[in-house]
């Protein structure tokens, strides 16, 4: 028999040991291909890509960063599976060799074997591929706003071919050199040397849990600009726990089920929790790494669905008002604008629950001369007008003093910690202001910081609140060029305000003096850069958590020979099959999922240091990606756990 006849008849009688590695190859090639057809379309043809906007540049590099991605993590996982695989093979490779096969004949059956996975796996992906790319094009075409018409791209068709061919050869290479006379030797005996109970160093154990306290301790109170600092050196704590958490800890409490006669002698479990440590043991590394694949995977997912779900806050479009509107010069007295809005927004069933008229009055601040840092222009608003905005925003009222003003700046201060302050903005104890010929000096008498009207987005900035007195005083003397009225209308649902806005905006660009801002039309284009993002990313985070599950995978099926041995003596001894799938539920459900519990922990208090920098409170959004991706560890649970059962019952 040639060696190649014997690879392919390994292949077609091990599939179970591939299948899930051909798996995660071709998933691997599928996402790989569709981001390749899609940064090759003709539409987004680089030599005609000048009337695009630069978004979509962006948007086609962060296709092109995704595939570099995919494929460091191809490299990874590859290297790591066939390693698996080659360390699982150990005795068969030992057979082989007494039956005369050199270890570069070995070498050739293995290259053989890992060629034909590899070929499955790319014409796999290729078809998948070509499946979704229709169903990607059209979710691209809403997020980028152009016609991107079903194409197959040869180019991103050869590239795909090329770079996982390639890949897949060079890895499976290098991992053949680990493929010893010694090891095959040693490997020939293994299954008939007694296995002795796993021992396991105290000082380790507790090193490990002390690790994990102290970067969940760290995570959980460092706080504001702290927060990037304090990644790496958590980071590097926590994988070093979680390390010693799953090679040591883990037995240490196996040890200490075993010595509890209540848990032990209960039905099946002196069984169960007997074959257990070993199996913690044997696959502690593999674990670990499924741990932190898991960790990675979901703390992506749960970053990213965080700022979709925080956009109107964290991008600086959460302004007091949904629409704000100025009317200066000649639109001061067009009131039928106006009511033009209003109309619009009735068309589109769009409640109002606020619409606030605010008149203020601009002026010069001749303070501006002794210190550089104070604007030129600034805005004088009443002190009633004020107090009334203050109130429907849930704001404290103040009470301004004649011959005083309090400044008001637009944003909130924030310090290093996070959390707002009253650091001191304006820099002189005293304002000077000038309108026409009259020229008056105010006493500044404190600072207010998150101003009530969206003026910042408007063309102005700041503003001064005087006594209402000071203030009548100056409306005396003002014309139309020096009045700026400000209209700020609150909405029931703005956020679906986007058709209307975008009517409203049209209507008023007409009118050369007005001035207007609806954050429904910022919104939607940060939400679709956001929601690609996050699209972009369910991509890759769902191909790390196929890989973590996949690793656990490859461990199981690889040793599923000796258990099978193990339950037939189970069996002859009167252990019944309802007992047996019992055992192989806890044993496969604590290596299943123990891997999930910690990835999900981890994920949750590097979320609590997300909270602590946004200041927002994400934990709500940890648990709803926790729970989605718990519904896919179940599925595969229960696939695996079939298939196991299936493969452990008959020849």
């Amino acid at each position: 028999m040639k060696i190649s006849n014997m690879a392919l008849s390994n292949v077609k009688g091990n599939l179970y040991r591939y299948v899930m590695y051909y798996l995660s190859n071709a998933f691997a090639v599928t996402a790989f291909f569709i981001f390749a057809n899609f940064v090759f379309h003709p539409s987004l043809n680089y030599k005609n890509i000048g009337g695009h906007p630069v978004a979509q540049m962006g948007v086609i590099n962060s296709m092109i960063a995704c595939q570099v991605i995919i494929v460091i993590f191809s490299v990874l996982f590859v290297g790591y599976s066939t390693s698996i695989f080659l360390k699982s093979r150990g005795k068969e490779f030992g057979l082989l060799s007494l039956y005369g096969m050199t270890r570069k004949q070995i070498r050739k059956y293995v290259f053989i074997e890992n060629t034909i996975i590899t070929v499955l796996s790319i014409v796999t992906g290729i078809f998948s591929g070509l499946a979704f790319s229709k169903l990607f094009l059209m979710v691209m075409e809403a997020f980028m706003d152009i016609s991107l018409p079903f194409n197959i791209s040869f180019k991103a068709l050869g590239l795909t071919i090329l770079v996982f061919f390639i890949l897949f050869e060079i890895v499976s290479i290098l991992m053949l050199f680990k493929i010893k006379n010694k090891e095959i030797i040693q490997q020939i005996k293994s299954n008939r040397i007694p296995k002795e109970i796993p021992n396991f160093s105290r000082k380790k154990s507790i090193l490990g849990v002390s690790l994990l306290v102290l970067g969940y301790g760290i995570a959980w109170i460092v706080e504001g600009n702290f927060v990037p600092l304090a990644m790496l050196p958590v980071i590097f704590i926590v994988v070093a726990g979680t390390y010693f958490t799953f090679t040591q800890f883990s037995i240490a409490v196996a040890n200490k089920i075993l010595k509890n006669e209540n848990i032990l002698y209960k039905k099946v479990n002196m069984i169960s929790y007997s074959q257990m440590i070993f199996k913690l043991q044997d696959t502690a590394k593999v674990l670990f790494a499924a741990a932190i694949l898991g960790a990675i995977t979901f703390t992506a997912t749960e970053t990213i669905y965080s700022f979709f779900t925080e956009i109107s806050s964290i991008s600086g479009i959460d302004t007091p008002e949904d629409i704000g509107i100025i009317q200066r010069g000649e639109t001061l007295k067009d009131n039928q604008s106006i009511d033009k809005v209003k109309e619009i927004l009735n068309k589109y069933d769009l409640k109002i629950n606020e619409f606030h008229t605010v008149k203020n009055i601009k002026i010069k601040n001749e303070s501006k001369k002794i210190n550089d840092n104070i604007r030129e222009e600034i805005l004088l608003i009443s002190n009633e007008d004020y107090n009334k905005l203050a109130v429907y925003q849930g704001k404290d009222e103040i009470t301004v003093k004649e011959n005083e003003v309090v400044y008001n700046f637009p944003y909130e201060t924030i310090g290093y910690d996070g959390k707002p302050e009253k650091i001191k903005r304006y820099p002189l104890e005293t304002a000077q202001l000038k309108l026409k010929d009259k020229v008056k000096e105010y006493k500044v008498n404190g600072e207010l910081h998150d101003s009530v009207m969206s003026l910042n987005k408007l063309g102005y900035f700041d503003a001064f609140i005087l006594n209402d007195k000071d203030y009548a005083n100056w409306l005396e003397i003002v014309g139309d060029e020096d009045v700026v009225i400000y209209n700020g209308i609150k909405l029931d649902k703005w956020k679906n305000s986007f058709d209307a806005s975008v009517e409203i905006k049209e209507m008023l660009e007409s009118k050369y003096q007005y001035n207007y801002y609806a954050k429904a039309i910022p919104y939607k284009s940060i939400r679709n850069n956001f929601g690609l993002t996050l699209f972009i990313g369910f991509f890759i985070a769902f191909l790390f958590f196929i890989a973590s599950g996949s690793i656990i995978y490859f461990k199981l099926f690889n040793e599923v020979k000796q258990d099978k041995l193990e339950y037939d003596i189970l069996r002859k001894i009167g252990t019944t099959e309802k007992e047996i799938n019992k055992i192989i539920t806890k044993q496969i459900g604590t290596i299943f999922f123990l891997p999930f519990v910690v990835s999900t922990t981890h994920s949750l208090f590097a979320l609590k240091s997300l909270s602590n920098l946004l200041q927002k409170n994400l934990f709500t959004n940890g648990i709803i990606v926790a729970l989605g991706y718990l519904m896919f560890q179940m599925i595969y649970f229960i696939i695996v756990r079939t298939m196991y059962i299936r493969k452990v019952k008959y020849n």
